[in-house]
C-alpha cells in the first residue's frame, strides 16, 4: 500500500479517501468514505484535526480489517490511498492520508510510503 495526491498518481489501485474529488481527475478510482475526514476538516486547527481524525475516524475501525478491505477493493492491484494535498508535507501542509499510513504502520508493523518518496520523506512533520 502507498499514499499519493490525486495530482501525482494516476495508476491502478487508486482509492479516494477524501470528502470529494478534484475536478478533472481521471475516472477509474475507487472510494473509501470510511477514511475521509469529518465535517470539521476545514474548520479546526491541525492539533484538533489530528485528535478528531484519530478519535472519530480511525478509532472505531480495526486496522487489519481496513487493510484487508482496501486490498480486496483493488482486486490484486496495490492500493494507493488518495487525497488532495501534494508533498512536501510541512506543519502547515499536512495530510490525513499520512495519518492513515502511520496508523497502519503502528498497528500492523508495515511500511506505507508516499508514492515516489522514501518512507522517511513521507512522514508528517
Amino acid at each position: 500500500m502507498q499514499t499519493a495526491s490525486f495530482f501525482t498518481f494516476n495508476g491502478s489501485g487508486r482509492i479516494a479517501i477524501s470528502r470529494s474529488v478534484p475536478r478533472g481527475i481521471s475516472p477509474g478510482f475507487l472510494v473509501c468514505r470510511k477514511l475521509a475526514p469529518g465535517v470539521w476538516f476545514n474548520s479546526v486547527p491541525r492539533n484538533e484535526y489530528e485528535r478528531l481524525f484519530r478519535l472519530e475516524i480511525l478509532g472505531p475501525l480495526d486496522p487489519q480489517r481496513m487493510w484487508d478491505e482496501l486490498h480486496a477493493m483493488t482486486g490484486g492491484a496495490e492500493p494507493v490511498l488518495l487525497c488532495f494535498e501534494r508533498p512536501p508535507f510541512t506543519w502547515k501542509n499536512y495530510c490525513h492520508r499520512r495519518m492513515v499510513a502511520e496508523w497502519f504502520e503502528m498497528a500492523l508493523g508495515v511500511v506505507v510510503p508516499e508514492y515516489g518518496q522514501s518512507h522517511m520523506q513521507g512522514q508528517l512533520l
